[in-house]
């Protein structure tokens, strides 16, 4: 299971590419719409991107209930930690054994 850190790189080489983004200009906290310009289409590529250098498949209606819960139900857009932390959440589960 990947690291945390490991993950981030991974999910910032995605928008990186996906949104041709400069080094550096991705932060944990960089918000997809506001700081980053993401459209709903780059999210579709993004998820793919991930997939892609993780081998983690993201489902977005899991995702859309998970950050409606933490987040609540009127979220307008959300961080990258926000998408680090379902997946961590979701390979957690996925993969039990590899939390210990």
């Amino acid at each position: 299971m990947l690291t945390e850190q490991e993950l981030f790189d991974k999910v910032e080489d995605a928008i990186r590419a996906v949104l041709n983004t400069e080094e550096g200009q991705i932060r944990r906290e960089s918000m997809f719409k506001a700081d980053l310009n993401a459209e709903s289409i780059d999210y579709l590529d993004i998820s793919y991107e991930i997939e892609q250098r993780t081998g983690i498949e993201l489902d977005f209606t899991e995702a859309l209930t998970y950050l409606n819960e933490t987040k609540g139900d009127d979220v307008m857009d959300i961080s990258v930690q926000d998408l680090v932390d379902f997946i961590m959440l979701v390979t957690s589960k996925k993969n039990p054994e590899s939390e210990n």
